[in-house]
């Protein structure tokens, strides 16, 4: 770690106590995911302004995985020798960018390109800003983290909503004044990704420009599946209620209210971020157990709500929904990072992610071009039983599969420092 990279005016506004460059880089990571947030509420209102049908939508909502996908493979492995550093700052960069977009948009061809942006922004900095984290944590606790890794990722998505459905409901011209949000982030972003120490080990090196390829060694495949089912279940949930819930809670519920379908969707993530804080103790496995059987429960309740059009069992169903996303994604991320050695992560969290990046793009562009030949209740009931079954297919897969006590992956002491 290079700690000659820190400019000493700057570390000495930002960075205070052993976590505190950890802190900075976990909130650029959160950025990211803000940004992805603040055009959920708008969706509906696009629709109506440029005139394009619910499964043209559906294909703007894809977008966003084909941006991530892109980066993930192509720029994200030049990590190591450009600098994370640098590829943090693209992340901002194209965070902003994508904001700028959104704003300026006079049609579905410029809002599926803000998307792919929005995607590109995350997919360059997920895997960078998270392995700058493992670095940066001064006591080595990879468990704090991936807690803390998650809880970015869907904090900053509870967040984004939150206060686009303020600007939806109450601001004038909110559909542009709202991206200032994000820029403003970015630029703050970008002061904190230069009051970080530089984590890279091979800047300037001749390592071979190359494709970051997918590569899971054969005794470690049965534990793969079951995390990557846990990651895919979870961002095909986030992709299901992106795509339905703002139009359903303004067409089924007859709530004409963006910051009503905003504050669902936050609820949502926000109780998926608060999860990764109260239950810090399960992970892995043991989380994956108990996260399974609840994501079950709750897309039942969600399909047998949708069609009583009730707003309190939706919320409630949704709560529930929240904490089991929130369980099964740290059991998935926690046991893919245990069992992986540190030499092969690289081509194993490729698959891993791509594996999540892919379910959240079925069921979005599913529910959309469904609800345009049988309506969107109608929909949301059928994609949420799909997504039922398939969970606990999934569920009876990880009850049939051991999973190994231990990896070559990072060391995880047992007793810390507090933060």
């Amino acid at each position: 770690m290079n700690s000659t990279a820190l400019p000493p005016r700057v570390s000495r506004g930002f960075l205070r106590g052993p976590r505190s460059a950890f802190r900075w880089t976990a909130y650029v990571l959160g950025v990211t995911s803000f940004a992805a947030g603040i055009p959920t509420p708008f969706y509906p209102f696009y629709e109506q302004r440029f005139g394009f049908s619910a499964g043209i939508l559906g294909v703007v909502f894809g977008a966003y995985a084909a941006g991530v996908l892109l980066t993930l493979f192509f720029v994200a492995p030049l990590a190591e020798r450009v600098g994370r550093r640098n590829l943090l700052y693209l992340g901002m960069a194209l965070t902003a960018l994508g904001a700028i977009v959104f704003a300026l948009a006079t049609g579905v061809l410029w809002l599926a390109f803000a998307r792919v942006l929005a995607g590109m922004a995350v997919g360059t900095t997920t895997s960078v800003a998270t392995a700058a984290m493992a670095d940066l944590e001064p006591y080595r606790d990879q468990h704090h983290v991936a807690r803390v890794a998650v809880a970015a990722n869907f904090g900053g998505v509870a967040l984004g909503v939150t206060l686009s459905g303020l600007f939806a409901q109450f601001g004038a011209d909110p559909s542009q004044v709202v991206y200032l949000l994000p820029i403003l982030a970015s630029v703050v972003g970008v002061a904190a990704v230069r009051a970080t120490p530089e984590t890279a080990s091979a800047i300037g090196t001749k390592i071979p420009m190359r494709i970051q390829r997918i590569s899971v060694p054969r005794q470690l495949r049965r534990p793969f599946w079951v995390a990557a089912g846990g990651i895919a279940a979870c961002y095909s949930i986030y992709g299901f209620f992106a795509a339905l819930v703002p139009s359903y809670v303004r067409v089924g519920l007859r709530i004409d209210s963006p910051l009503a379908a905003a504050l669902v969707v936050a609820l949502l993530f926000g109780t998926a971020a608060l999860t990764q804080i109260v239950t810090g103790q399960v992970r892995d496995r043991r989380a994956l157990l108990v996260g399974f059987p609840l994501l079950v429960g709750a897309l039942v309740a969600l399909v047998l709500i949708l069609s009583l059009t009730s707003t309190t069992w939706l919320v409630l169903a949704t709560a529930g929904m929240g904490g089991a996303v929130g369980l099964t994604y740290m059991g998935s991320i926690t046991l893919v990072d245990r069992v992986v050695p540190e030499a092969q992560r690289g081509e194993v969290l490729a698959g891993y992610y791509c594996a999540g990046y892919l379910a959240l793009a079925i069921p979005t562009i599913g529910v959309a071009e469904a609800s345009e030949w049988v309506g969107l209740t109608e929909a949301g009931i059928l994609f949420g039983a799909v997504l039922a079954v398939a969970v606990a297919t999934l569920f009876v897969g990880v009850l049939r599969t051991p999973t190994p006590p231990g990896g070559g992956g990072r060391p995880r002491p047992g007793a810390l420092g507090a933060e």
